[in-house]
């Protein structure tokens, strides 16, 4: 999430080292690095680092994964394979805060449409506080990510399989190449690029994310689904603009050393064709 508030012309300070009272801008005092010392010790930012992580690396995984299979799958040629193509990939452009109001309905304990059905087909034994549980509430909303965004990352993998030249797998049947063999030194390393490009943006969707959880769980139940996002907002929301600066900034260097050595060793793993 980016910070609105970062500069202040009086001082030539980002507001993460200046305190201010309301929009009085003229209240602005140094703060130093207060902001910084307040966001990092808070037991907030505890919680919010580990939730983010975990819905990060968890989204991520299962979104490439999924995507992967999806787009291996969709790249073959039958009647149904665009249309399937675009069933996949249209819960990416619907609302998020739309999405989520719709998956905060489906699960509800008692009258969601997951825990009706799954009593109607004699599974009651899996029904679950999805929400509402702070054991599994995080894993419950990282559902609802993945279920949005493995369509999306499935197109970018589906464009890089889409560009490998046919004479690869030509020359690979003729050496008597089993599938698996043919997408193990064919076909991944020739996506290696789309496959980075997947990692990335999934990696740094996932440590920002922010409009999901705030529709749907709003950081609750307590701070159970708390992350980066819904700490800054709450931040600005309370007026502690210094405060959610600091906290804006602390998680563009977390991203940053989080992605920046996987996209190295990711982009060292690729090919030249």
């Amino acid at each position: 999430m980016a910070c609105i508030f970062c500069s202040a012309d009086d001082y030539g300070n980002s507001f993460s080292f200046v305190n201010i009272r309301g929009l009085d801008f003229s209240s602005m005092e140094f703060a130093g690095i207060q902001h910084y010392v307040d966001v990092l010790t808070t037991k907030s930012m505890s919680i919010a680092i580990k939730n983010s992580f975990i819905f990060a690396f968890l989204t991520s995984f299962c979104k490439v994964g999924l995507g992967l299979l999806l787009a291996v799958f969709l790249n073959n040629k039958f009647r149904a394979a665009n249309i399937m193509r675009t069933v996949f990939f249209l819960p990416a452009v619907l609302s998020s805060v739309a999405v989520g109001l719709i998956f905060t309905a489906m699960m509800h304990p008692t009258k969601g449409l997951i825990n009706i059905v799954l009593q109607s087909v004699g599974l009651g034994v899996l029904c679950q506080n999805w929400l509402t549980d702070i054991k599994i509430a995080i894993y419950s909303v990282s559902f609802v990510e993945i279920w949005k965004w493995t369509g999306f990352t499935m197109v970018i993998l589906l464009a890089g399989l889409q560009s490998i030249d046919s004479s690869y797998y030509e020359a690979t049947e003729l050496d008597g190449a089993t599938a698996w063999q043919k997408f193990r030194y064919v076909t991944f390393p020739l996506i290696m690029p789309a496959f980075t490009n997947a990692v990335v943006v999934n990696l740094i969707g996932g440590l920002k994310a922010f409009d999901i959880v705030q529709s749907i769980t709003k950081g609750g139940p307590g701070t159970a689904t708390e992350v980066f996002g819904t700490l800054v907002y709450r931040s600005f929301g309370g007026g502690r603009y210094g405060e959610g600066c600091a906290a804006s900034i602390i998680l563009s260097i977390i991203v940053l050393v989080i992605v920046f050595p996987i996209y190295r060793f990711l982009t060292s793993k690729e090919v030249e064709v």
